[in-house]
């Protein structure tokens, strides 16, 4: 069962967005976030179903509590004006407990980088930009019965597609993410994880001048998990609805608090998150 936890682990690192959607900065500019998620939890989505069908919540054996806290520091930087580069780098503070465990297992440190590249293909009628990349097994992995490791051993590789637009003089804007995930096999244990496809829509609406009210729903879905040579029943999906509050200081920095609501899933924690984040914009423009 703690397998299925380090799901919900990686996921937070996936889903935690690096830039602003298809939108490039200005050339020369630099945009930077930190973010903090928390998670406290009793239940889970069992595996059950074929192909991929949404499992069962149901409360975790022996009164089993999970419970991870993350903090990720992400930035880019415009190349060009339809160029960025970027950066995540996330560190974890995550354990398992039940009446069977003597004690709580934990696992606390830098989780993997990942480092992107975005080039803006499209900035009229639409904002079309295409995204590459890659997740850099730079975390600790512990392949320890029980043990909830902040690294997962092996690279993985996005590309995504993201369309935008802006439908000023309302002011509202939407943006769509659709990706694909390459995950190479851990070689420590002989285990290929299954790539996966994610899919991010954004829809953001200006209350007033300072304050944003957004909406984003978050979809994963895996193939199945490979290990040994067979395949083992662990395809994995989660479909999260976050609603979030964007709070303007001055003309750069923004506030973001959001909590996020799993509607179903396979094979990962259930339950909401808190997220707060603080991102600001430097250089010209």
């Amino acid at each position: 069962m703690v397998k299925y936890l380090l799901v919900g682990l990686i996921l937070l690192g996936a889903a935690a967005d690096v830039g602003a959607g298809a939108w490039t900065l200005q050339s020369g500019q630099f945009w930077g976030k930190l973010t903090y998620f928390q998670q406290h939890t009793q239940e889970w989505y069992v595996g059950k179903g074929r192909f991929g069908a949404p499992g069962t919540r149901a409360r975790y054996d022996f009164d089993g509590q999970y419970e991870s806290r993350a903090v990720f520091f992400e930035s880019m930087y415009g190349v060009t004006d339809r160029l960025d580069l970027g950066l995540q780098v996330p560190y974890f503070d995550q354990s398992f407990a039940n009446a069977a465990f003597a004690a709580p297992r934990t696992d606390t440190g830098l989780s993997d980088i990942r480092a992107l590249a975005k080039l803006r293909l499209l900035a009229k009628p639409l904002v079309l930009a295409f995204k590459v990349g890659v997740k850099m097994p730079t975390g600790e992995f512990k392949n320890e019965d029980g043990l909830i490791p902040v690294g997962e051993g092996q690279w993985d590789f996005d590309f995504v597609g993201q369309v935008g637009r802006s439908f000023w003089p309302l002011p509202l804007y939407g943006n769509i993410d659709l990706g694909y995930r390459v995950r190479t096999r851990n070689e420590q244990i002989d285990r290929d994880p299954g790539d996966e496809w994610f899919l991010n829509a954004e829809l953001g609406y200006q209350l007033v001048r300072q304050l944003m009210l957004v909406g984003k729903c978050e979809v994963l879905r895996s193939s199945p998990a490979i290990v040994f040579g067979g395949i083992e029943a662990e395809i994995k999906r989660i479909t999260y609805l976050t609603p979030a509050l964007l709070y303007a200081v001055g003309h750069r920095t923004t506030v973001e608090a959001a909590v996020r609501f799993s509607l179903n899933g396979r094979n990962f924690p259930a339950g909401r998150q808190l997220v707060l984040g603080l991102a600001t914009t430097l250089g010209k423009g």
